[in-house]
């Protein structure tokens, strides 16, 4: 004390001018000391209760806090809750004289906290754990820090609670992503803007946004496309810089951009380092939001093995039309020889057939005049099949070719006209 009672720095162990929680710990064990920011009376009392700490410095400044904040005594009873802690409860003023191991519904995980309790209390070395705890009703992933603090004789544990559910969310769905998008045998890969970009804008000026693209995430099988081993040794990597821009692709891209980003497929051609020549098709799909674009993905499929084997395929089929043109010219030419002896044997059966007509035709006139004739023998008519008796040469008119011209024989002109004809005088 001064002469005017007035209390010295110098003198008092519980005065500083400057608390030791903003000093920071000078001691191994990174224990914070709390005694020189109680109030007087508190500190000179020796004795204190933890519940009332809202009252004191200290307590005030934990309530300012804005994270969830508990101070757990030697008991392992929470002794202290800030409003940061009881809004994280939803209003659960019933925090303060819980077990601070009932905090967690997984009885293992409560052993562990219980243990971390107890290793701050002893070797008042920080902690830092992960776990699922439960507060009325809320189950929460928080990351829990807790350090050592001493107030005169007593030793007690701060708690901060951070609240990792929402991160841990993202952290499985991109995990759950990521395994989705690993299980597709074909490249995939992620790209956002630098900055999202109208469709108002020129498409010169989209396209440039496009092509400065960079990748912000994907799959193996795109970073074995790009002869890496791992998909983050590309992230933050360009597209311009990733894929052989030709001018084929980047008119593929400039169409797609003017028709606003549908899904849209083709395929490139590329040659490798050594000279190799590669096909691949490529998707793009757009990610659009209120007519700004802000990213896209582009999907790789290499399809060299297709394009050789519908190039195989494709010389067959050429041959085989080549073959069934020759095979056609020979069974045209073929059938065209066919047909003329067909044609030809057809006149040769037309023949044959007229032919056998006549000879028929013949035969019948033949047949007709041949055999036995009844003649008579008086007038010399003969007896047709029907008992007519018909004159010699009307007979043989009817059943022949043959026609008749009448004339008088020698010796029937002497007969009949022995005036005219003298016996031996018709030469």
């Amino acid at each position: 004390m001064d002469k005017k009672g007035r209390r010295t720095p110098e003198k008092d162990d519980h005065f500083s001018a400057e608390p030791d929680i903003l000093q920071g710990s000078p001691f191994a064990t990174q224990t914070i000391d709390v005694d020189s920011i109680f109030t007087r009376n508190v500190t000179t009392s020796g004795s204190f209760d933890f519940r009332k700490i809202r009252n004191i410095t200290f307590g005030r400044l934990l309530e300012a806090i804005p994270i969830p904040t508990l101070l757990i005594d030697a008991g392992h009873s929470i002794v202290f809750a800030n409003e940061a802690a009881t809004k994280m409860a939803n209003g659960d003023a019933t925090l303060v004289g819980r077990p601070f191991p009932s905090l967690f519904p997984d009885v293992a995980d409560g052993k562990e906290a219980l243990l971390e309790v107890n290793r701050i209390l002893s070797r008042r070395k920080n902690r830092l754990f992960e776990a699922l705890i439960e507060l009325n009703e809320r189950s929460l992933w928080c990351r829990i820090s807790l350090r050592s603090i001493r107030f005169k004789d007593s030793r007690l544990v701060l708690s901060l609670v951070e609240d990792l559910t929402a991160e841990r969310k993202q952290l499985l769905i991109s995990k759950k992503y990521q395994q989705l998008v690993d299980m597709f045998p074909l490249g995939i890969g992620e790209f956002i803007l630098k900055r999202q970009i109208s469709w108002n804008r020129p498409v010169s000026e989209l396209l440039h946004s496009v092509l400065e693209a960079k990748l912000l995430g994907g799959n193996g099988e795109l970073a074995r496309m790009c002869g890496q081993e791992s998909i983050s040794d590309l992230k933050g990597v360009p597209m311009k810089r990733l894929f052989p821009l030709d001018e084929d692709y980047t008119g593929q891209l400039h169409s797609w951009l003017i028709e606003r980003c549908p899904i849209r497929s083709f395929e490139s051609r590329e040659v490798g380092p050594e000279g190799a020549t590669r096909y691949f098709e490529i998707t793009l799909v757009g990610n659009v939001k209120s007519r700004y674009l802000m990213g896209f993905w582009v999907m790789r499929q290499d399809v060299t093995h297709r394009r050789e084997a519908e190039e195989v395929l494709r010389n067959a089929r050429d041959r085989l039309e080549e073959r069934v043109k020759e095979r056609t010219v020979e069974l045209s030419r073929t059938n065209e020889q066919l047909r003329q002896q067909i044609a030809e044997r057809e006149r040769a059966e037309k023949n044959l057939s007229e032919l056998v007509e006549d000879l028929q035709d013949a035969l019948a006139k033949v047949k007709a005049l041949s055999g036995l004739l009844p003649i008579c023998a008086s007038c010399k008519k003969i007896r047709d099949d029907k008992g007519y008796w018909t004159q010699v040469e009307v007979y043989i008119r009817d059943h022949s070719e043959a026609d008749f011209s009448h004339s008088i024989c020698p010796d029937c002109a002497a007969k009949l006209y022995p005036d005219f004809y003298g016996s031996g005088s018709y030469k």
